[in-house]
């Protein structure tokens, strides 16, 4: 064989291959580079030997690379996807990557910038599949021994008045007929977030209220108001942007609503699971 020997050329094409679980979907990420790989393995709470729902095939490209114009990292590009019809897929781009997108059969073809990671990619891929499936990725934190407090915007100072474990980053949230899930995703944030269950029935919303004074209940629109921008919209057509509002309000009707500041107190009757 003119390219090397059989064992050379099947190291020069072999894929690194993972499958994490998102909610409920199960993402095979597939590369001939093991950087996505590393990030894959560093969660292993989310590895899964499912049969992928989607198959996310990713090229490293220096061209996008010298595009950039920027060190690697989804904290120095532009991570907002732009997401737009393709004949009968979907082109999801931002500063560093380039996504072919085939919802019905579950394949993605990626070209992304040499050097970045996987994380926001995955992300919004995951923001697009759970959509359809009545879910929304919050960032939030998940407070309580039992995660059924959500704190949404809310100063860390006011955090400290949950007992218990508090789980901070984008967390899948689904309205159920019989309440509210608030399920634990890879997108958490810090190296090694605390042990905490998987999923867990959410009874309680906080969202930021005046620094000094009492909590109070808060209203519907205050709370969507709070929700939406804290709400990972991968897809921003108006078909997926109403998905979103509607589950955003079936969320906070859902649950028990208070206003919390930074300086309340737990005299002050602040409800905690």
């Amino acid at each position: 064989m003119g390219g090397g020997t059989p064992a050379r050329v099947a190291a020069a094409v072999r894929r690194h291959v993972d499958t994490i679980d998102v909610a409920g979907v199960a993402f095979r990420i597939s590369c001939r580079y093991p950087k996505p790989g590393f990030w894959a393995r560093s969660r292993p709470e989310f590895l899964t030997t499912r049969p992928p729902d989607v198959v996310v095939a990713i090229t490293y490209d220096e061209g996008l690379r010298r595009r950039a114009r920027r060190p690697a990292g989804e904290d120095t590009v532009a991570d907002a996807p732009y997401v737009r019809r393709r004949g009968r897929g979907l082109l999801v781009t931002t500063g560093y990557y380039r996504a072919t997108v085939d919802i019905r059969s579950g394949r993605v073809a990626v070209r992304m910038a040499a050097g970045f990671g996987v994380a926001g990619l995955i992300r919004t891929l995951a923001a697009l599949w759970l959509l359809d499936r009545g879910t929304v990725l919050l960032r939030a934190v998940r407070l309580g021994r039992d995660g059924a407090t959500l704190a949404c915007g809310v100063p860390e100072a006011a955090r400290s008045l949950a007992r218990g474990a508090a789980v901070a980053g984008y967390l899948a949230v689904t309205p159920r007929p019989d309440g509210v899930a608030a399920r634990l995703t890879p997108f958490l944030e810090g190296e090694k977030p605390p042990r905490a269950r998987p999923e867990a029935r959410v009874r309680t919303l906080w969202v930021p209220g005046a620094d000094a004074g009492p909590t109070r209940p808060a209203g519907v629109a205050r709370a969507v108001a709070v929700l939406l921008p804290a709400i990972w919209q991968a897809d921003r057509r108006r078909g997926a942007v109403v998905r979103t509002l509607d589950l955003a309000t079936r969320i906070v009707t859902a649950l028990r609503r208070d206003e919390v500041g930074a300086r309340t107190s737990r005299r002050e009757g602040v409800a905690v699971g």
